[in-house]
């Protein structure tokens, strides 16, 4: 009688424990990729009216979704330097 008891226990806490480290090994759900405005192209978008080499990548990225390292090495690409330190900033 006891030995059965404390088998159905023994049993039990063993299937909680195997159970909390099972929960502890599987990965994380990935979490849903939330688009966020880049500052970068905000900035952009103010200057192409009144620079001549942001008004360049200004029309070049239109209808194009780039990061902010895709953004910097296309100013890169056309060694506009001075509009890099300004969309950076």
């Amino acid at each position: 009688m006891i030995g059965d008891n404390l088998a159905k226990k023994t049993k039990k806490a063993v299937k909680k424990a195997v159970k909390k480290v099972v929960e502890v090994l599987k990965p994380p759900a990935p979490k849903p990729e939330v688009p966020k405005e880049s500052m970068m192209i905000k900035r952009l978008e103010e200057l192409h009216m009144l620079r001549e080499d942001a008004a360049v990548i200004w029309k070049e990225i239109q209808d194009k979704d780039l990061t902010d390292e895709d953004l910097t090495e296309l100013i890169r690409q056309h060694n506009f330097g001075n509009l890099l330190g300004k969309v950076s900033q």
